[in-house]
Parts: C-alpha cells; sequence; structure tokens
C-alpha cells in the first residue's frame, strides 16, 4: 500500500505527462475535489481531469515537493506559459489506505 506522500507523488507524476485515466486513478470512487465546484466521485472527477490539457494549452504546472501539513499532503504549485500563466495556489489532499479521498485547491492567483 502506498503511503500519503507517494499516492500524491504518483498523481503528480500522471498530471506532468497529461494522463489524465491516470491521475483519476489515484483517487477512491467517492473521492471529493473542492474547487470553486465540488467534483463528487471519481467519474465526475475524471471528467474534470480530461478538460486540463486545453486549458494548459503549451503550459505546464510547476510543482513543490509534497509535504505532510497537519495529517494532509500539501503541494504548491504555479503554471508556466499557456494562458494560465502566472496562476498558482496550494492542493491539499487526504490520502486514506494509499488512495486520495479529497483533494482541496486553494488558489492565490487566477484560476485556469
Amino acid at each position: 500500500m502506498r503511503d500519503p506522500l507517494s499516492a500524491v507523488q504518483d498523481h503528480l507524476d500522471a498530471v506532468h505527462t497529461g494522463d489524465p485515466e491516470a491521475m483519476a486513478a489515484d483517487y477512491t470512487d467517492d473521492a471529493v475535489l473542492v474547487r470553486d465546484v465540488t467534483y463528487q466521485g471519481r467519474d465526475a472527477i475524471a471528467g474534470y481531469f480530461a478538460t486540463v490539457p486545453d486549458r494548459l494549452g503549451n503550459g505546464q504546472v510547476e510543482f513543490a515537493e509534497p509535504r505532510l501539513e497537519d495529517g494532509l499532503v500539501a503541494v504548491a504549485w504555479k503554471l508556466v506559459g499557456g494562458p494560465g500563466d502566472g496562476a498558482s495556489g496550494i492542493d491539499r489532499f487526504e490520502v486514506t489506505q494509499g488512495m486520495i479521498v479529497r483533494q482541496t485547491v486553494t488558489l492565490d492567483g487566477g484560476d485556469f
């Protein structure tokens, strides 16, 4: 079973490769992604991730090292290039038994 940091790192690796199916695979079936709206369940989250490559355009997401913070895995990120250039934030992941059950996105800059 993956530890929380490994589970989140696997997800970040999938974001880098732009693979929506692999992004969603790290979430439980009833996981929740909290953003400006809430995405409930793996299918809804997978649908959201499927839009990421188009929204990034030619840009990419740069991540800081995942760190443990109050029982959650926190990852600071920023967008470089593409239509969302300069947007940044922190994602906090709740991981149970090696799977992401909740991800909360806090934006510092503009959304993308």
